[in-house]
Order: structure tokens, then C-alpha cells, then sequence
């Protein structure tokens, strides 16, 4: 009788033989930077490697762009991929990944196998106080921002003018993003990849403890292009960029290249990076006051003239011979380290990666690996398990705590790694400024056990 009970209820409702189709996970990304076209491209890859294992898709996703564009702020300047490179190549589709080599800023010396080398001038004689060859097999990749953004958009849809101001929890487990336009997305995980200053994180850990802080050093940064002849100085000192300090009055300068022109071109111009930064502290080059960077091109300068005064070539021309067009942004110097105190629960429905999660300074170069690493680890983790669904709560928890073990240190060496920068006598050995760049040193991992 039960056996026939089972029969009729089989044909009646299809069981054994209907296969409800599962549902979507529906992710929600804020932020169109780096991380969140990471995120974007990362759920691509996974939704076609299931599809071709014979699964259902189990993402779809939606990003979503404060700004009218992509470039509607400019882009950025640069960014080195050193320890993460491999997660990069995990996290793309190989199409893309093929092509990450096109976004250096001197293709050419990395075809002929010029890796560069680390080297720190001195400011005052123009002579390296201290030079390390790249190792034979290192891995890595110093970009340009607009070239990579690019290559990062390829075949994705993305909301610009979507300025997120609201987040709200419909159900048990849906999020949904308000944004000022009155428009609305509903999903099941919404990722704040929505840079240093995130509303995501505002909304997670409240007005106040989501405030950034900012460290005793000023910067300014330049975009400049020079006729390539102008630049034969600094491309024997290296072929991609390079450090410098003054021992006299302290302060910090880096190079590095952004574009090359065409090869064969004649009286082609390059594009080239200059970053340059100086201790907030009264008394600095003769100011009572502590000194903030001029806001206006002329007196942005007008300054940097005035620092570079006593700096040796290639350095002093650089600066002397800054053309009017250049690209002058002040930026902050700043830090965010995440933690568990006043965070609102969400129950598994809001994450963030990249500056968004930790705020780190640049001067370990490390701020860009940390958010390809946070969009490698959560994509493992939400990549399902056999036939068991995915419980986005333990994903979350799960991700936020290796997350958060891994950058708080990474944050506090960045900032002694910048203090030190800035201050000549303190670049010693010793300095997290000169040590390897790794996911995990040894003394982190030993805190952590």
C-alpha cells in the first residue's frame, strides 16, 4: 500500500523526478574600486567553473558606484601586487588573468626580464643609501590603477550615481541597499568594498568607531609626463620606481612609472608618479606651525620646489621641472584597524573588503594585496560544499576572523613603516619600511597562536 502511495504521490507531484532549481544567492556589492570588480569577476569565474561541472549557477550579483563613472575622481595613480599575485590569478578568469601584465607601468623592462630592485636614495647626494636586487623568480607587479580598473571591468554591468544611504534587513535573510536616488536593491549579503571612507563600515560599527585616524604626515600626491629623454636618470636608478629620503630636513619621496610612451615613438612622454610626504611636526623646514599641503596647484608647486631645494638630480629636476599640468591630490594619511567592539550584529548579511575592512598606509605597499587576499578568502568560503547550501553567517564570521588577524598587524606595520619613511635616522634594518613584504611574518604568526 505504501509502495503505491508513493507511486501515485510521484506522479502527481513529480517526486524522484522534479529537481527544483536552487535558489540564487543574491550578493550585493558597494563600491566599483579595486576590490568590488575583484568580487565581481571572482563570482564570474565561480559561476562558470560550477555551470561546467554540470551545477547551477549559484550567484548573481549587482555593483553598485557612488560616482557618475568610473573615473569621475580620477582613478588613483598606482598600486603593486607583490605577495597576493597568485590570489590574483585564483581570482580571475583566465582571459583576464593572462592580461595582468599589460597594466605595468614599463611593460617593455619586464619583457627583458628587468625586475627592478629596491632601492632608497639619499635626497641630499642623489646616491642610493641602500640598494637589494629583486630576487631571480620574484613575482610582482607595480600598475597602473587605470589600466588595472579597466582590465577589472570587462564584461560587467555597473550602477554609477548609486550613493548608498540607507541599509535595511526586509526579512530573515535578505539585506537591502537604499541608495539617494530613491533606487532600491534587495539581496542576501551585501559587501561594502566602498574604500577608506565606507558607509558600509559606518553602518556596521556606527558614526564613531568607523572614523578613520590620521597619522602626523602630510602627502601630496603628482601625475606628471615628461619627454622620455628627461627621464634616463631615473630609469638607470630603476626601470619601475623608487624610494628617497633627506637626512638633513626628514621627509619621503617615491617614483615609479605609470605609462610608457609607444615603442619607437619620437619625443614620446612618459607618465610617471610622484608621491612626496613630510612629517606634520612645528619647526619642519622652518615653519613655527606644522605644515598642511597648499590646497591650489601654484602653491602645491610652489612647495614642493621649496622642499626640494637642497635635493640632488634626478630628484631636483624632477620637481623643478614639474610641468603646469600636472595632477596635484592632497592625501590623507590615514588608518582604520576592524574590530568586534560596537559592531552591529547582521547575522551573515553584511561583509567588507579592502579599505572598506582595514585602512592601511601605502608605505609597505601592501594595502592592495590585503584586499585581493579578503575578496580570495571570501570567495573560498562561499563557494559551496558538495550539495550543502552555503550559510552565508558562517561564511561571514568566518572570513571577518582571519580577516581581522591578518590586518591589524599588517595596519600597525604600515604605520610605523610611514613614520619611519618620513624620518630619516629611523630607516634601519630593523624598520618595517625595509623588512619582507609577506602575508604573515613569523612574529605575526607567533601572535597569533
Amino acid at each position: 500500500m505504501m509502495s503505491i502511495l508513493k507511486l501515485v504521490k510521484g506522479v502527481l507531484y513529480g517526486e524522484g523526478e522534479h529537481h527544483e532549481k536552487p535558489k540564487q544567492t543574491h550578493i550585493i556589492i558597494i563600491g566599483a574600486g579595486l576590490t568590488g570588480l575583484l568580487l565581481a569577476q571572482g563570482l564570474r569565474k565561480l559561476n562558470a567553473r560550477l555551470e561546467a561541472e554540470g551545477q547551477a549557477a549559484p550567484f548573481t550579483f549587482s555593483i553598485h558606484e557612488r560616482d557618475e563613472s568610473s573615473f569621475y575622481r580620477g582613478g588613483g595613480f598606482s598600486l603593486t601586487i607583490h605577495w597576493a599575485l597568485q590570489q590574483l590569478y585564483d581570482i580571475l578568469p583566465e582571459e583576464l588573468s593572462a592580461r595582468i601584465f599589460e597594466c605595468v607601468g614599463n611593460p617593455d623592462a619586464i619583457k627583458n626580464g628587468q625586475m627592478g630592485s629596491f632601492t632608497f636614495l639619499n635626497l641630499r647626494t642623489g646616491e642610493p643609501a641602500l640598494k637589494t636586487t629583486i630576487p631571480a623568480g620574484w613575482k610582482g607587479a607595480r600598475m597602473s590603477r587605470v589600466r588595472f580598473l579597466q582590465l577589472l571591468m570587462t564584461d560587467l554591468d555597473i550602477n554609477y550615481s548609486h550613493r548608498l544611504s540607507q541599509i535595511t534587513f526586509p526579512t530573515d535573510d535578505t539585506v537591502r541597499a537604499h541608495f539617494e536616488n530613491g533606487d532600491q536593491e534587495t539581496g542576501n549579503l551585501l559587501i561594502g568594498a566602498d574604500g577608506a571612507n565606507s558607509v558600509v563600515r559606518r553602518f556596521v560599527y556606527g558614526a564613531q568607531n568607523s572614523k578613520n585616524t590620521q597619522l602626523p604626515i602630510r602627502m601630496l600626491n603628482c601625475r606628471s609626463e615628461y619627454p622620455l629623454e628627461e627621464l634616463e636618470a631615473c630609469l638607470r636608478v630603476d626601470p619601475h620606481l623608487f624610494h628617497a629620503g633627506d637626512p638633513v630636513q626628514d621627509g619621503y619621496f617615491m617614483f615609479a612609472f605609470l605609462d610608457m610612451p609607444p615603442p619607437g615613438s619620437k619625443n614620446g612622454k612618459a607618465g610617471v608618479q610622484l608621491t612626496i610626504s613630510w612629517p606634520y611636526e612645528p619647526g619642519y623646514l622652518g615653519q613655527e606651525a606644522p605644515s598642511d599641503p597648499p590646497t591650489e596647484l601654484p602653491e602645491q608647486l610652489a612647495w614642493l620646489k621649496h622642499m626640494a631645494k637642497h635635493w640632488a638630480n634626478p630628484v631636483h629636476d624632477l620637481i623643478y621641472g614639474m610641468p603646469d599640468d600636472s595632477i596635484v591630490r592632497v592625501i590623507r594619511v590615514q588608518e582604520w584597524m576592524p574590530n568586534d567592539a560596537n559592531r552591529r550584529p547582521t547575522d551573515g548579511r553584511i561583509t567588507t573588503v579592502g579599505d572598506a575592512a582595514h585602512l592601511m598606509t601605502s608605505f609597505r605597499g601592501e594595502n592592495a594585496n590585503h584586499g585581493v587576499v579578503d575578496v580570495a578568502k571570501l570567495l573560498a568560503l562561499l563557494a559551496p560544499s558538495g550539495n550543502k547550501p552555503t550559510n552565508l553567517k558562517e561564511v561571514v564570521s568566518m572570513y571577518e576572523k582571519e580577516m581581522i588577524q591578518r590586518s591589524r598587524p599588517a595596519t600597525v606595520k604600515a604605520r610605523e613603516a610611514c613614520l619611519d619613511a618620513n624620518h630619516y635616522s629611523k630607516i634601519t634594518s630593523d624598520s618595517p619600511f625595509l623588512s619582507r613584504r609577506t602575508m604573515l611574518d613569523e612574529e605575526e604568526r607567533g601572535l597569533l597562536k
